[in-house]
């Protein structure tokens, strides 16, 4: 049954038109959730970071950053665009970097610069506040910097001898993993990780035979899991020693100060865990696996079947189990509860040949842009769209409209997601509800302007912000895009959804481009 879910528009702001897109390559687990703060990434133009209180949101326009005031509905511009963001967790203070190497603490109730300092190298490829508020994590092109974030200094210095391409904090003992950046050596790939000790910023690192990727630790810390989507043999450094084992999960031991490589599982990722940390989930691609890696136990499966499997994974014996898929790249998502995966195989394959997957989704001014086209068909009876019980390891596909997990929350009661997928004109999503319970999906009713931004979701589980596009505002004779919020009271179907709210229009200082020239031009109406 479809419900209804908005109708309200409120805060209205004004940006100016501009463009930014991003070619990607997806697969594995799902980078799009949006359930929990994943602060520390970039901030692209149209996206928007909640802070762990909910209190406050970090939007991202063209040339501008705001700071969103949740409770007094107000916003202020920061007075210089920020690109990475990251909240410390016991008071409303967030800490930034901006293109010029500048490292700032801004106090959210004020948007006042607490203090800022001028890094000596402008490359911020990590950065993340400990859990303890007691370091900020700034990586550069070769190091972790620890700083102090009362005043911005760097108390001590790690380094890693790459670009630091992704961090895990280790909860039960003060250390943390930090992956490095790929360097191809002979035809195959190297990726350093680092054991990082918190207290003398010691490094113990090994090198395993994959690409970088994000890192996963069980509860118990005692096992990491690592697995790019991709690992290309066409970007190795010497073409004449190909590379034989694609994109691998990687399995790596942690001891007392030491990290040690187990072994290479074949399979892709990104990797996920259940909250339980009991299951591993990957992908298994017939056309870009190395039999090798399977032992007498397990026979590899058919090439002539299915490309693709879901791959569940033991983390303490490494035993798996693989279940056909399909023939189209899936997406994954740990589900909240952990029972299952949200599967979704909207992503374009460009060359069937070599299984690589092409999808252009990005999020630009304009929110959620790219293309979703397939060779084989978006959403085709080989695309599933759907849900993987974990138990069972059983796939139903989804009834009702076809929606791509493209930018998307999921409510604490386990039951509902609420989805965006890429408009077919490039302006921003369009809102849907999936009911795991029914395996349904609804199309939702309401004004929506000109297409949604962004979704986000506060730490109740249940009050969901949209960043949505407005109808285009004339000032001084030119043409600028606006953008306003819907805001849900409680997200239940019952009663009013929505609490209604107005704030003055604001023009950003940003040169006219010609993308608004008329009316009906880009992201003009």
């Amino acid at each position: 049954m479809r419900k209804r879910f908005l109708s309200l528009l409120a805060l209205p702001l004004a940006i100016a038109c501009g463009g930014l897109t991003s070619t990607t390559e997806e697969g594995g687990a799902n980078a799009n959730d949006r359930t929990f703060v994943n602060d520390g990434d970039e901030i692209l133009t149209g996206a928007m970071v909640m802070s762990p209180s909910g209190k406050f949101i970090v939007l991202q326009r063209n040339d501008i950053s705001v700071i969103f005031d949740v409770s007094a509905k107000k916003y202020t511009e920061v007075k210089a665009q920020i690109r990475r963001v990251t909240f410390a967790h016991a008071t409303e203070t967030a800490f930034a970097n901006r293109a010029d190497g500048t490292l700032l603490a801004i106090d959210l109730a004020s948007a006042r610069e607490l203090w800022s300092r001028k890094l000596d190298d402008t490359v911020v490829s990590i950065l993340r506040v400990s859990d303890d508020d007691k370091t900020l994590f700034v990586g550069d092109s070769h190091r972790m910097q620890l700083v102090d974030p009362s005043n911005g200094t760097a108390r001590s210095t790690a380094e890693i001898g790459t670009v630091p391409s992704a961090l895990t904090l280790l909860k039960g003992r003060k250390e943390a993993l930090v992956v490095g950046t790929t360097a191809w050596v002979n035809g195959a790939p190297r990726t350093s990780v680092a054991l990082l000790d918190l207290e003398s910023a010691s490094v113990n690192k090994v090198d395993i035979p994959n690409c970088d990727s994000k890192i996963l630790v069980t509860p118990d810390e005692t096992r990491a899991f690592l697995s790019p989507t991709y690992c290309d043999a066409e970007h190795a450094s010497n073409p004449n020693q190909a590379w034989t084992n694609p994109d691998p999960v990687s399995v790596m031991a942690l001891g007392a100060k030491t990290i040690t490589f187990e072994k290479n599982l074949p399979g892709f990722g990104p990797v996920a865990m259940s909250p339980d940390g009991n299951r591993i989930v990957a992908y298994l691609d017939t056309k870009r696996m190395d039999v090798s890696m399977f032992d007498k136990t397990q026979a590899p499966p058919s090439t002539t079947g299915p490309q693709y499997h879901v791959m569940v994974i033991n983390p303490k014996t490494l035993s798996f189990s693989l279940s056909p898929i399909g023939n189209a790249l899936p997406r994954l998502t740990m589900t909240r509860a952990g029972k299952g995966l949200l599967v979704d195989a909207s992503i374009k394959v460009k060359t069937r040949a070599k299984a690589s997957a092409q999808g252009s989704i990005s999020i630009g001014p304009n929110g959620i842009s790219g293309e979703l086209g397939a060779e084989i068909g978006v959403f085709d009876e080989k695309s599933p769209f759907g849900y993987f019980d974990l138990e069972t390891l059983k796939f139903t596909g989804f009834t009702g409209p076809q929606a791509g997990l493209d930018r998307f929350v999921q409510l604490a009661d386990n039951r509902y997601i609420l989805t965006l997928e890429k408009r077919k004109d490039g302006l921003g999503g369009v809102p849907y509800l999936i009911d795991l319970q029914d395996r349904v999906t609804s199309s939702f009713f309401g004004d929506f302007g000109t297409g949604v931004r962004d979704v986000g979701i506060l730490p109740d589980g249940k009050t969901i912000f949209l960043r949505v596009r407005l109808p285009a505002a004339t000032h001084e004779s030119k043409y600028w895009s606006r953008e306003g919020f819907n805001v849900s009271a409680d997200f239940n179907f019952n009663g009013k959804l929505f609490a209604e709210f107005e704030a003055s229009t604001s023009f950003a200082d940003v040169t006219w481009t010609n993308d608004c020239s008329t009316p009906e031009g880009h992201d003009c109406f």
